[in-house]
């Protein structure tokens, strides 16, 4: 084994075949020919960085052809290399792959605002090309995020210009690809690391305050840590860890932006709990509330109503003994796993196993909330405005849950009104809505739903849409589809 190839072959040895991996060695070493005397802007040897997104995918547990695709990611942009031979030595599901990333382009227009950032056709078409290979094949995210995750981890060689291009692209588009496939660990990083070039000057404010206060609060929770902990135990509860969790940077400047105060975020220093399973993070909880007392409104249960990404946990805001105002998320280990694994801790490559990793790989495209949306999506007939303001309109607005009278889960943007919730079900629901029921009670079809809502259409195949609803819809494609069907 290639001494460079140690890590890769640590993360994936339980699961790879020899076969696989004869095939990882060779993309290597191809990568590593027809690279030869390329250098990044860091003096680095260029094959280093499709390395490095291996071994991240690795990390990430995918399949083999992923992390082939990954080794391979830069080779047909940048070196003399064929799609033929390509295809000849590692096949067509590769070919498909390095083709797809080969497709997404960076920006290469100067860019002095963020509003003229946004206004540069290159932008639009390079969101476009990143939508429409995910919609064939999630792993091309996958394999993008952990492209654009070493990319920004040496941003520091690139001038002043491409780095604020660079962290405004990240921060727009790649941290919110990586939360709403659920890997948030990814999104986070890819924050952290774009914030001191896209915001500098919001970056200093909020390191000056949170550098003492991430002390001064660590200090306080070390003591309602040991007291919480020996509470549990003393009431037999099963758990594997309490641990400190640091919201980073970027996440308090949102929530500062939201709050405009920072004494109102209360989880710069956050207390998790891992468990083993549900009925553990429930009882639990009631023990918290127990020992301290629980602010009002505060709990929130993201294991009965899991977030549009697929993150789960318990979240409950407390007053400690020594009146200190702490959040506590509690979680099952498989739920932690998911926020660093994401979409890809729902299958890990089985071999020789019916295929299986294939057949987890269309549930997840039916399971995710972006996956699904772009694919009901006509990418191909659709300009990078619209699938932009698709983007921003309705993937990245705060998000609400409800439920069908079913009990499945839908999620929407907040401000949703029945109408938006029956075209999200399907186009001939909204099309002969004629009320709603929430929570068994008729509401107006204006009416704005909240999370937990059950939601009930009440049709009649003679009722035809209504312009009037165009006024008080919030989903852009509730009104292109209500538009569609005027008469």
């Amino acid at each position: 084994m290639l001494p460079e190839l140690t890590l890769i072959y640590n993360n994936t040895k339980d699961y790879l075949s020899s076969e696989e991996w004869g095939f990882i060695e060779k993309a290597y070493l191809l990568s590593k020919t027809y690279h030869q005397g390329q250098k990044r802007k860091t003096g680095e040897d260029f094959v280093n960085h499709p390395l490095r997104v291996a071994i991240e995918l690795s990390q990430l547990k995918q399949d083999a052809s992923t992390i082939i695709a990954g080794l391979l990611h830069d080779i047909l942009e940048d070196t003399n290399i064929t799609t033929d031979e390509i295809k000849k030595e590692f096949g067509d599901e590769i070919l498909f792959l390095v083709q797809g990333l080969t497709k997404i382009h960076s920006l290469h227009h100067k860019v002095k605002t963020r509003q003229q950032y946004h206004q540069k056709k290159h932008y639009l078409d390079n969101l476009r090309s990143l939508f429409l290979a995910a919609s064939q094949d999630y792993r091309i995210i996958i394999i993008k995020l952990m492209d654009r995750l070493d990319n920004m981890r040496t941003i520091w060689a690139l001038n002043k210009e491409s780095q604020q291009k660079n962290s405004l692209e990240t921060l727009d588009i790649y941290s919110p690809l990586a939360y709403y496939l659920g890997l948030e660990n990814i999104a986070s990083s890819l924050e952290e690391l774009a914030f001191p070039y896209a915001y500098p000057k919001e970056y200093k404010m909020v390191k000056k305050y949170v550098g003492k206060k991430y002390l001064d609060l660590e200090k306080a929770l070390i003591i309602s840590k040991r007291e919480l902990s020996d509470y549990l135990n003393k009431n037999n509860c099963n758990f594997f860890d309490i641990e400190f969790r640091k919201k980073k940077l970027y996440s308090i400047y949102r929530k500062y932006l939201k709050e405009k105060d920072f004494n109102k975020i209360y989880d710069i220093i956050a207390l998790r709990i891992i468990t083993q399973n549900i009925e553990d993070c429930y009882l639990i909880l009631g023990f918290i509330h127990q020992l301290w007392l629980p602010l009002p409104g505060r709990l929130k249960d993201y294991i009965a109503l899991p977030k549009p990404n697929g993150y789960r946990a318990i979240h409950t805001t407390t007053l400690t003994t020594n009146n200190q105002i702490v959040e506590i998320q509690i979680q099952t280990m498989e739920m932690y796993e998911y926020s660093k694994y994401g979409i890809a801790s729902h299958w890990l490559y089985q071999l020789n196993k019916e295929n299986k990793s294939y057949i987890k790989r269309k549930q997840i495209l039916k399971e995710n909330p972006l996956l699904k949306t772009l694919q009901t999506i006509n990418l191909k007939n659709q300009d990078g405005q619209t699938i932009y303001n698709i983007f921003v309109n309705e993937l990245l607005k705060e998000q609400i849950f409800v439920l069908t009278p079913k009990g499945d889960v839908i999620n929407l943007p907040k401000g949703s009104t029945p109408i938006d919730f029956a075209y999200k079900i399907h186009s001939d629901l909204g099309n002969h809505c004629q009320m709603a029921k929430v929570n068994n009670q008729i509401v107006p079809l204006n009416y704005q739903l909240q999370s937990g809502d059950i939601v009930e259409i009440i049709t009649n195949k003679n009722k035809k849409p209504n312009r009037e609803w165009m006024k008080f819809t919030k989903i852009k494609s509730t009104k292109r589809k209500i538009l569609d069907n005027l008469e």
